[in-house]
């Protein structure tokens, strides 16, 4: 889907993939200060990414649909991409609706949530640069 000749998907993808980072840089420095007000802006960063997440998901999936029948690996490649960063975007909002329950008073941070959301952050790299490469080679989404 497109809007003003733009594609809605490829313009909303930004948000989630520069707030989970930054809700994880922000989350590190709470876990090293204790300073609260990072982890305030982590928790409104995260709130930002799951809320635009989801809406990047839909756009791609109303994409997905729109693969020609007879283009099953780049079918596979789409539906590779959405599964990972789909995923990435459920597990931020569980970690979301957890501290949504206890707002305002957000727990201490945890070096075992610190390494999850790292390795959430690294499948998110790697999904996005399957999405990359579906409108770079695969052409899906751009002009042709």
């Amino acid at each position: 889907m497109k809007v003003l000749g733009h594609p809605i998907h490829m313009m909303l993808i930004h948000f989630p993939s520069a707030l989970f980072p930054m809700e994880f840089v922000c989350y590190c420095i709470y876990y090293f200060t204790g300073q609260v007000s990072f982890a305030q802006a982590a928790f409104y960063a995260m709130a930002g990414g799951v809320g635009l997440g989801w809406v990047a998901v839909l756009f791609g999936a109303i994409d997905l649909i729109k693969i020609p029948a007879d283009k099953t690996e780049v079918m596979k490649k789409a539906l590779l991409h959405g599964s990972i960063n789909t995923t990435v975007v459920i597990i931020y909002t569980v970690f979301f609706y957890s501290l949504y329950k206890k707002y305002p008073m957000l727990p201490p941070a945890s070096i075992g949530l610190t390494v999850t959301k790292a390795g959430v952050i690294g499948a998110m790299i790697i999904g996005n640069f399957m999405g990359g490469r579906l409108v770079l080679k695969d052409r899906i989404g751009a002009e042709k």
